[in-house]
């Protein structure tokens, strides 16, 4: 009875050495995240700001489909894939019949 004792003190120090290991990797890919994630990209802020008025603009048949691909675009920028995202923001200004408007800074991002 004495060994299942002792073996069941170890338990909370192995459970707190897990714990702590498991926070200091978290803390770790926090870090680690891209530069351009981290400052706000371009095709996750100003493009969806852009395919948010033109879908809010466009006509009614049109309307729908625009909102739907901000949409989805919105979720891509969340789960950090901004690639994917801008598709469907371009995607959304194609159906809304607007172009994209670009500065010099936007363009370095991509």
């Amino acid at each position: 009875m004495t060994t299942q004792l002792s073996s069941f003190r170890r338990f909370p120090a192995a459970f707190a050495i897990v714990a702590a290991s498991a926070l200091a990797f978290t803390g770790l890919m926090a870090t680690a995240t891209p530069a351009y994630a981290q400052s706000g990209d371009y095709r996750c802020a100003g493009l969806a700001d852009q395919a948010s008025t033109a879908a809010e603009g466009a006509s009614a048949g049109q309307k729908s489909s625009a909102k739907r691909f901000v949409s989805t675009g919105k979720k891509l920028c969340q789960a950090g894939n901004e690639r994917a995202a801008a598709k469907q923001f371009r995607a959304a200004l194609k159906v809304a019949g607007v172009a994209e408007v670009e500065t010099d800074s936007q363009m370095a991002s991509r």
